[in-house]
């Protein structure tokens, strides 16, 4: 019986131990979008998809495809307008997630969060927020100029 009573207590000196230990928090990866959004246009992958546009074009006009043409310029257009509203915060930047896909998971785990969030406006004390703003650039393969308009921009807002 004695025994019994031990481990009962042993259990429960086990349970208030866990109850009194702080829980770890949550690790939220977070980035400055519009340093994103700079690096991103100035990046590898928007150069390959604008000469993969501009073989298109080449090619579009040497078989004398209108059509074709008029579609490249209206994409060429389109392209520059959203760019420049993604710069200033006025439009979603899905394109640039979906591009940024594959890098989310590597960078999750070498800034070791659990998730990666453009915005968030809110966390409580149970949250820890880690910028992983430089590791996109990183993996962009930003140019040290694109760098230097990124930081600039960041210390304009503020938001180093």
């Amino acid at each position: 019986m004695k025994l019994i009573w031990n481990l009962i207590a042993i259990g429960a000196i086990a349970t208030l131990g866990a109850a009194q230990t702080p829980a770890q928090p949550v690790r939220v990866g977070i980035f400055h979008s519009q340093s994103v959004v700079v690096a991103f246009y100035g990046s590898p992958i928007w150069a390959e998809r604008l000469k993969e546009k501009r073989a298109e074009g080449a090619a579009a006009k040497k078989a004398n495809d209108t059509k074709k043409l008029q579609e490249l310029n209206e994409w060429g257009g389109t392209s520059q307008e959203l760019a420049h509203r993604q710069v200033a915060g006025n439009a979603p930047i899905a394109n640039i997630l979906e591009a940024l896909a594959p890098a989310f998971p590597e960078i999750a785990k070498k800034a070791q969060v659990s998730i990666i969030v453009q915005d968030l406006p809110y966390a409580d004390s149970s949250v820890e927020t880690v910028d992983v703003t430089d590791q996109l650039l990183d993996w962009l393969k930003t140019s040290e100029a694109t760098r230097k308009i990124v930081r600039e921009l960041r210390n304009s807002q503020g938001t180093h």
